[in-house]
Parts: structure tokens; C-alpha cells; sequence
């Protein structure tokens, strides 16, 4: 029994001993840890320093040693700063890295690459010690080298006006809004670049939805259309709260309609567009093309009369109404046959938009030729005449005198109207070649 004790004793300080032993083991590691994360930005660091210094060939300390080219060792640098920065952006000593990355491309005569990264170094580190370093080689820069000739003005008052403040994810998206505000094409691939890089960055932020415009507009100028409806969905699946979210359903929309001919999804996106944004700017586009699409390329005749009269209800002052309401009486006329109804749609024009004189004399002009087809020989005059009366000596009105004319002479042989109606073209179009036939018919009828 007391050997039990014992050896009961025995197994307890094996135990404690055991236990003790892990837990100081296991402390010991974490604090190492602690240690090592502290410690490892600022070794990256130290040798970004040193890989920054160094030279080409044999003449460095480290990679001089490996006798890489400029170019390698060029590209070892670049890869490097840009490991740094994504791991540590915008912490640490993503300031002198960006800096690096500014110096290395001024060594390589990359000047596109050098204003970006000027540009992102005073937008994103204005507190940075040094800043002053910086933005000084960056006036010396764009004084001396004619590459920003063109520039030069719009640059130096970007910086000057560069926030000094405020969140970075704000300065950050000022950057690319006054970037994109230049319409540089030399900038587009780095303005791409550093817009998804925004992105990456603060996803949850509501600048999201604009950058995301601008990406897939890039990609539209592309002609990659496909692309950039991935990216108006994408920006409507991710915010559909945003004040973007319309524009990228009407886009969307547009490119259904005329890239991929897709006239069904097109018309259920814009029908959806109308519906949800019945203030927008773009309403009255989105309702023609609905029109359009049920005219041209459905041939559903009685739909795109019925659209093309929504459009001309709603949107009177629309620029493409007047047109639209030709269109509508057109159709009425030649593929609907419906004389009477498209005679109404015309008349429609000249008494809404009597100031639209092209478009009014057309409108009257087919409102009396259906007449005219009709033997309804005296309201045809009367359309022709109006004409005469309310565009005086147009090209319109010499034609409606023509036809009057005609119509009295050979519809209802009533010569002495026609030699009337002749002598107002002698009188208002003395120097045109209708005039000299006039004269001539006068004498015929005259006999």
C-alpha cells in the first residue's frame, strides 16, 4: 500500500513537470511569434532598402552578385516592390516602397508609369516624411521632361490640389476621379489597374459602384462588350442599392440591343428600366428603342404604334417624337392600312410642332396625298394650301402650289382655280423652273 503512495507521488510531479514544461514550450512559441510579426515587415523592408541601391552586373551587394542584366534586375525590383505593397499597403512603409517604385520607373524612362505613381503617392501619403522628397523630384519631373508637355498644367494643379486629409479610401477614389477626369489614353491601362485595385481594397465601400461604371465603359470603348455587361451585372448584383444601378440596367440594356441582338431580353430590361427609374434622364431613350425594336425588328406593327404614341404622350419634347409620330403614321399607312388613323397621326404633327417646319410640310404633304388617294380632292387642297399659307415661298409650299394645281386641272377640271393657284407660283417663285411651266400651262389652259 505505501509503495503505492509512492509511486502515486511520483506520477503527480511527472504530470506537473509534463504539463509545465508545454505550456512554457507553448508560450515561448507564441511570443515568438508575436516577435517574428513584428519583426518581419521591417526585414522586408531593410532589403527592399538595399535591393533599391543595387546595380546591374557585379558591381552590387546582393543580385549584382547573380550578374543579372538591367533589365532583370529591373524586374526583380518591380516584383518585389509590388509583393511589398500588397501585403502591407497602405501600412508600414508602403510610402517609401511607393516611392521606390516611382524612382525605378523614372530610371527606365516609363513616364505614364511615373505619373501614376506620383500622382498615388501625393493623393495616398500626404503625411508621409517623405512627401516633400517626392512631390519636389515630381515638379522637376514634369518641368523637364517633354513627355508632359501637354499636360504639364493639368498635372502640377492636380497635385497642388491633391487632399491633404481625410480617409484613404476617399483620397484613393479622388485619385482615380481626377485621373479618369484627364482622359489620358496613355493612362487607361494603369487607370484600369488601380481602379480594380480599389475595388480589392474596399469592396464595401459606395465609391464601388461609380468605379465599376467607369471599368465597364472602358471596356465598351474597347468593343469588349461582353466584359463589360459582366461588370454593369456584376456592379447591380453587388450593389443594387447604389444610384449607379440604372445606369448599368439601361446599358445593359443598350448592348442586348444593338451588340448582341438580343431584341427580347433588350426590350424586358428597358420595360424593367422604365418601371423602376420613371424619373430618369434616360426614360424617353429607353421607351424609343422599345418602339424601335417592335417596329424594326419584330415588324410587330400594331406594338410599335402603340410605343411610338406612349413615347410621343409622355415625352412630347423628346428630340426623336416628331419623328417617331412620321414613323407611327407610316406604318399606319402602309402596313396596317389604316388611311384614316395615319391621316390623324399626320395632322397630329403639323398642329403639335407647327414650328417644326421640315417635318410639319412633310406631315401635311402625306396627309394630302392619302386624301388625294382617297378623292377627297377638296381636303387635299386644303392640306397643300395650309402649306402655302404657313410656309410661305419654302421649297414645301412651291410643291403644295404644284399639286393644287394638278388637282384642279386634272381631278376636278376646274381651270380657272388652276390658273390661279399657276399664277401664285409665277408670283412667289419667279425664278424657278416651275414658274417658266406654269407660264406655259396658263397659256394651255387659257385656249
Amino acid at each position: 500500500m505505501r509503495n503505492m503512495t509512492i509511486i502515486a507521488k511520483y506520477v503527480s510531479i511527472i504530470l506537473y513537470i509534463t504539463v509545465f514544461s508545454y505550456s512554457y514550450t507553448l508560450a515561448q512559441q507564441n511570443k515568438q511569434t508575436v516577435i517574428s510579426s513584428k519583426t518581419v515587415e521591417d526585414a522586408h523592408y531593410d532589403f527592399l532598402k538595399e535591393l533599391h541601391g543595387e546595380e546591374s552586373k557585379n558591381s552590387g551587394k546582393i543580385l549584382g552578385r547573380l550578374g543579372l542584366t538591367s533589365k532583370g534586375l529591373s524586374e526583380y525590383q518591380r516584383k518585389e516592390y509590388n509583393l511589398y505593397l500588397d501585403t502591407y499597403f497602405p501600412d508600414a512603409s508602403s510610402d517609401r516602397v511607393q516611392m521606390f517604385v516611382f524612382e525605378l520607373n523614372i530610371k527606365e524612362e516609363k513616364w505614364a508609369e511615373a505619373e501614376m505613381n506620383l500622382l498615388k503617392f501625393v493623393y495616398l501619403f500626404p503625411q508621409s516624411p517623405v512627401y516633400k522628397k517626392v512631390i519636389d523630384r515630381g515638379y522637376t519631373l514634369l518641368q523637364e521632361e517633354k513627355y508632359y508637355s501637354s499636360s504639364r498644367d493639368k498635372l502640377i494643379k492636380l497635385l497642388s490640389e491633391a487632399p491633404k486629409s481625410g480617409k484613404i479610401y476617399k483620397r484613393y477614389h479622388q485619385l482615380l476621379l481626377d485621373v479618369h477626369g484627364l482622359k489620358d489614353k496613355k493612362l487607361t491601362d494603369l487607370f484600369e489597374l488601380e481602379s480594380w485595385n480599389f475595388l480589392q481594397l474596399y469592396p464595401n465601400r459606395s465609391q464601388c459602384s461609380i468605379v465599376m461604371m467607369w471599368l465597364a465603359k472602358l471596356e465598351q470603348e474597347k468593343s469588349d462588350f461582353h466584359p463589360a455587361v459582366m461588370v454593369y451585372e456584376k456592379l447591380m448584383n453587388l450593389y443594387p442599392a447604389s444610384k449607379d444601378y440604372s445606369d448599368a440596367l439601361y446599358q445593359v440594356a443598350r448592348l442586348q440591343q444593338e451588340e448582341f441582338n438580343e431584341y427580347n431580353e433588350a426590350t424586358v430590361s428597358f420595360r424593367k428600366f422604365l418601371k423602376r427609374f420613371p424619373e430618369h434622364k434616360y426614360v424617353a431613350y429607353a421607351q424609343y428603342r422599345i418602339a424601335t425594336m417592335a417596329d424594326k425588328d419584330f415588324d410587330d406593327w400594331s406594338t410599335a404604334v402603340k410605343e411610338y404614341d406612349v413615347l410621343a404622350k409622355k415625352y412630347p419634347h423628346f428630340k426623336y417624337t416628331i419623328t417617331s409620330l412620321l414613323r407611327m403614321g407610316a406604318i399606319q399607312e402602309t402596313k396596317l392600312k389604316e388611311r384614316k388613323e395615319a391621316i390623324q397621326t399626320y395632322q397630329r404633327v403639323y398642329s403639335t410642332y407647327p414650328d417644326s417646319t421640315e417635318q410639319s410640310i412633310e406631315a401635311l404633304h402625306r396627309s394630302a396625298s392619302l386624301y388625294q388617294k382617297s378623292k377627297q380632292y377638296e381636303d387635299a387642297i386644303e392640306q397643300y394650301m395650309t402649306v402655302n399659307s404657313k410656309y410661305q415661298k419654302t421649297d414645301g409650299s412651291l410643291k403644295s402650289l404644284m399639286k393644287c394645281a394638278d388637282i384642279y386641272d386634272k381631278k376636278m377640271d376646274d381651270k380657272d382655280k388652276a390658273i390661279e393657284v399657276l399664277n401664285l407660283v409665277i408670283t412667289d417663285f419667279p425664278d424657278s423652273r416651275d414658274a417658266k411651266k406654269a407660264k406655259r400651262r396658263i397659256r394651255k389652259l387659257s385656249k
